[in-house]
């Protein structure tokens, strides 16, 4: 496991699942690769019943959850000092690292709070 790539989405998974490529572009609010550790942020929302975990094998780790709990965590631009290194054959990396992050800014301050977005976690491996 050398990390994730995680997408946010105003589609349902349903829609998310039949879109073509543009569509689920228009319908993505942020999307970042992270480290190892990179998805701790919605199995704790799910620990709280903040988030439904639809699926977890990485391919994708599915969630869904309300903007009102996801949306205030997009702006955690860096992750915290530290964190488990991972060493692959050609690379080493904290697990909590952070890149490629993509956040759409006039999107998000369009959606409503109540609106219940799709989270997928892809594993990277």
């Amino acid at each position: 496991m050398i990390g994730w790539w995680i997408v946010v989405s105003t589609h349902t998974p349903q829609e998310r699942d039949q879109a073509d490529q543009d569509t689920k572009m228009a319908a993505t609010l942020a999307q970042w690769e992270a480290g190892a550790d990179g998805i701790c942020w919605i199995e704790r929302l799910a620990e709280q019943g903040k988030a439904a975990k639809l699926s977890g094998n990485g391919y994708p780790n599915r969630y869904t959850a309300k903007a009102c709990d996801v949306l205030p965590l997009l702006d955690a631009a860096s992750p915290t000092d530290g964190g488990t290194l991972i060493i692959g054959d050609d690379y080493v990396m904290p697990s909590n690292w952070r890149g490629k992050i993509e956040l759409y800014d006039e999107r998000i301050a369009a959606c409503r709070a109540d609106h219940v977005l799709t989270i997928d976690a892809w594993d990277q491996s």
